[in-house]
This record gives C-alpha cells, structure tokens and sequence, in this order.
C-alpha cells in the first residue's frame, strides 16, 4: 500500500508559490497497475518522482514498504561522463549484486537496449532516445515491486516499441506498475486503476475506465472550438499549430501562461464561449529567457536543448548547441529554427 499523509509540494515562483499537491491524504492499494492522467503541467511526473523517493513532499509524508524503479523515461539519474557499461555497474553495485550478476546484467542491459558498440563510449555521446532505451534496459534487469514509468513506451523504432511493450508486459507478471502516458489505449491496455492529478489534488478511481471518465470530464474545456484573433476557428491544438506551423506547446502557452497571446505570432487564442483577450507582450521577462520561430518560450537555453533532444530525435545536439546559435545569427542549421532572446524580440517587435 503506498500512503500519502498530508503530502503537499509547491515550488516557488516570484509572485505566489506553485502547487502540485495541497494537503492530499490518500491510500493506493497494492496489487493494481495504476495510470496517472492529468493535463499538461498538473504534476504527474513530479508525483511520480516523489514515489520514486528521487523528489519529496515540501510538507507531509508519502510512505510504503514497497520498492519502486527509478523513473523509466527520465534520465537525470544517468551519470553523463561514465559509459553505459560503467553505469550499470555503479547501479548493480548499489543494490549489493555479485560480480557475477553485475556481467550477466550488463551483457543484457547491452543486448536490450540495442546501444552495440555505444554501451561502452560515455553518456554524453548518445542521443537522448539512446538514454531512454539504456534506462528503460536497465529498469527490467531489477527486481522491484513497482515499476514508474513516463511516457517511455514511446521510444524508439517500431521493433523496439514493440520489444519493449512486450517485455513490460513479462515483467509485469512479477510487479505492478505506475505509468504516465497520454496514450488512453496505453493505459486500457496495462492499467487496471487510475490516479487524476488536478488543481493540487489526487483522486484514485478503481477502474481505469472510470479515472478516463473523469478525466475526460475535466478535462473537457479543452475539446471546446478554439478561436483566433484573425477570425480563424479550430477544433484542437494540434490544428492551430499545424495552421500557423508552430509547435502546440507555444499555443498552449499562450493560453495557459500570457492571457492568451502567442508572442512569436503576434495572434491571440482562446476557447469558444469566453471573451476575447487583448494582446499582451509575455509577462515578466527575465535575463536568459528565448524565443523560438516555431513560437515557444524558454526559459534558458538549456530548457530549450532539453526540449528540442526529446522532440526531434532524429537530431544529435551538442549541450551548448542553442547557446552556439544565439552567438551568431540564431539560426539553428540542424533545427531549422531560429532562436531569439526574448526582451531583445519585444523590443523589435514593439
């Protein structure tokens, strides 16, 4: 049974704090495969963190005696100067396997994880689905009695997602897990309850079916029309990016974080039935923060590599790849986009 007592955890911003979880009490049972679901930025992953014991409540307690994996899909926890090989073994060696258990696992960690000769060459060298997949590799090689699990069945080729659904699904005969996925299909197929994280509290539902339910219920501004300030009606995200060639999170962006506006298309968007916003340039600039010409905002450079790694896999970047950019013309090559800071963007459009 996993115990959550009071668990509240905020991060603080300049004007207000935060909130994942407010004061949330909450027993999950043992023995169910549980989906996690929640809009984009409700806390899904943080709360996945906290059980992984690799995050914690700011206040209150989250307690179990079960065991759980790292985070499948994050891959923070991979030391990027050691090789594949090496990290393997520092893993094994902190869970007190043998020497001969620790070059059985390694052997097939390498096997699963289709790295070949990259198991032995650094971190920093893979791409960031090559992280994925040594992470994903190494998980199934534990024995745990949960499995967490973000968004990773999404990785790789075909043959490798298929391989990997399928080794989830002989590994679940051992455990249970806890997955994260926007993928409704995923979590009918896996999941036998379900957890919604929304507005700083957790709900557990029995039946996956019903936590979809509910969650789509939720959930269901967002299926409303979406509108423009250029008199352009669309039923999805998806449709207003694919419309203006932008990426949906800056649509999302500017609905969720500056009143509706997206800075890059000078445009405003809200749903249906609401009133129409007046354009506002993005709020609180601060000194590091970047635009994109396929319109997202980022926080720093580093937030947009993260980004960029995880979104356009078939692209190896350099860490300080966007950095490079913003030192010339801002144009990204490798991308085919242009970077721009964003007071210096303002002030040019202004």
């Amino acid at each position: 049974m996993i115990k959550l007592i009071n668990a509240t955890k905020y991060y603080k911003t300049e004007n207000e704090n935060k909130y994942i979880l407010k004061n949330v009490t909450l027993e999950i049972p043992s023995g169910v495969n549980i989906g996690i679901l929640g809009k984009n930025g409700a806390g899904k992953s943080t709360l996945l963190k906290m059980l992984a014991g690799i995050d914690f409540p700011s206040s209150g307690e989250i307690l179990s005696d079960k065991s759980f994996s790292w985070v499948m899909g994050l891959t923070k926890g991979i030391q990027p100067f050691m090789t594949g090989r090496q990290n393997v073994k520092f893993i094994c060696r902190i869970y007190g396997k043998s020497e001969a258990e620790i070059k059985k696992i390694a052997a097939h960690v390498k096997e699963f994880s289709e790295l070949e000769d990259y198991f032995d060459m650094p971190i920093n060298s893979y791409s960031s689905g090559m992280k994925s997949r040594l992470s994903f590799a190494m998980s199934l090689a534990f024995e745990f009695d949960y499995l967490i699990i973000d968004e990773i069945l999404s990785v790789g080729d075909a043959s490798f997602r298929q391989k990997s659904r399928e080794a989830l699904q002989e590994k679940m005969q051992k455990c249970n897990i806890l997955i994260v996925s926007h993928s409704m299909e995923t979590l009918r197929e896996l999941c036998d309850a379900g957890l919604i994280v929304d507005n700083g509290q957790v709900s557990y539902y029995d039946d996956i079916e019903d936590a979809i339910s509910s969650y789509n219920n939720i959930n269901k501004v967002e299926n409303k029309k979406i509108l423009s300030s250029d008199g352009s009606t669309f039923d999805t995200i998806n449709d207003v990016a694919i419309h203006y060639k932008v990426r949906p999170k800056g649509i999302l962006q500017a609905i969720n974080q500056n009143n509706g506006s997206h800075q890059f298309l000078r445009k405003v968007f809200w749903y249906e039935n609401t009133k129409e916003p007046k354009f506002q340039n993005w709020q609180n600039v601060k000194d590091g923060m970047i635009i994109s010409s396929d319109g997202i905002v980022f926080v720093n450079a580093k937030e947009a590599y993260a980004f960029y790694t995880e979104a356009i896999k078939r692209v190896t970047l350099e860490e300080n790849h966007i950095e490079k950019a913003l030192s010339n013309d801002g144009f990204s090559k490798k991308l085919k986009i242009k970077f721009y800071y964003l007071s210096e963007y303002i002030c040019q459009k202004n």
